[in-house]
């Protein structure tokens, strides 16, 4: 994935700042493109920003330059964040506003096989579970201690391989990605146990639209443009899933990255589930303040944050 670094920094260096190009702003991701931000590419290809008279560029994050690195420089305009991570960032005083949780559900699992002794959360005392480093650990680990459960922990590094080697009893995945990959592998759904962390009392909400600060304050009428074409993008890009596969395909192809058109087709079924509310049928895009609270009491109690940014200062009103 090193290969990739060179193509991210001259598209960052080719990005010029808002100011300099008349409605022309970047959006940047926080992983290489996938049908998780599929409702922007479909927006960007589909002229939706462009009917809002605003001029995008997609910029993403990578392996060896993280998206949270180029936005603690304050050079970005829009950004697609977890809620964990922007409350980080704005912890530490990175002028990042909230302007909309797209995303209100975690997709965060844990996974086990059945039969092999770790059926029930009771089961994991003294077995060895598999977590990713960084806002990955928060739920699983603050799980485990608020059950005063004891576990091997080990860092897998976002891979399922030992997972599927026997190495480890318990792995964490992505819903919409790693657990489609165990399935890919050959794994059954039948043969796995799957603890969502939403129905275990660990819910984050995870893929926010966020601003630069200068942006929210100074143009609140360009964001709400912005999010307004996202959302749109979004429910236009469900809609039309062969469509929106091509575009995906696309990008990967311009990004340099493998495409699994049945992956991305598992990955953007999980999000219209995600994203969707099935009362409303809509993406409810409010943050709510109890959720907010809770995020911060967990980055507390991991020592992620010293204090939680205060609500009001954090989102932004449109």
């Amino acid at each position: 994935m090193k290969r990739f670094f060179c193509t991210f920094l001259s598209l960052v260096t080719m990005t010029l700042p808002a100011t300099a190009q008349k409605n022309t702003y970047s959006l940047l991701l926080h992983w290489y493109p996938q049908a998780q931000f599929a409702g922007y590419y479909y927006a960007l290809e589909k002229g939706y920003y462009k009917e809002q008279d605003l001029n995008i560029e997609i910029l993403y994050g990578t392996v060896t330059l993280p998206s949270t690195q180029l936005i603690r420089t304050g050079d970005f305009d829009f950004a697609i964040l977890w809620l964990s991570t922007a409350m980080q960032l704005r912890a530490a005083k990175v002028p990042v506003r909230h302007l909309a949780q797209t995303n209100q559900s975690s997709a965060l699992l844990l996974v086990s096989h059945k039969g092999r002794g770790v059926d029930r959360l009771e089961d994991f005392n003294g077995k060895k579970i598999g977590i990713w480093s960084g806002d990955f650990e928060l739920q699983p680990l603050s799980l485990l201690k608020r059950n005063n459960i004891e576990m091997q922990v080990i860092n897998i590094n976002n891979s399922i391989n030992l997972f599927l080697r026997g190495g480890i009893d318990v792995c964490t995945a992505m819903w919409y990605n790693e657990y489609h990959e165990m399935l890919s592998a050959g794994l059954r759904e039948e043969d796995l146990n799957v603890f969502r962390m939403s129905e275990y009392g660990m819910n984050f909400p995870e893929d926010g639209i966020y601003a630069h600060e200068r942006l929210a304050w100074n143009r609140p009428g360009i964001c709400r443009k912005f999010v307004e074409a996202s959302l749109r993008g979004w429910m236009t890009a469900f809609q039309d899933v062969e469509g929106t596969l091509d575009i995906l395909e696309k990008a990967c192809t311009k990004a340099g990255v493998p495409f699994s058109r049945a992956h991305q087709r598992w990955m953007l079924n999980c999000f219209r589930e995600l994203l969707i509310h099935p009362r409303t049928g809509k993406i409810e895009t409010v943050l709510p303040v109890k959720a907010y609270d809770f995020v911060g009491s967990v980055l507390l109690e991991r020592n992620f944050i010293k204090s939680i940014p205060p609500y009001e200062t954090f989102t932004a009103t449109l």
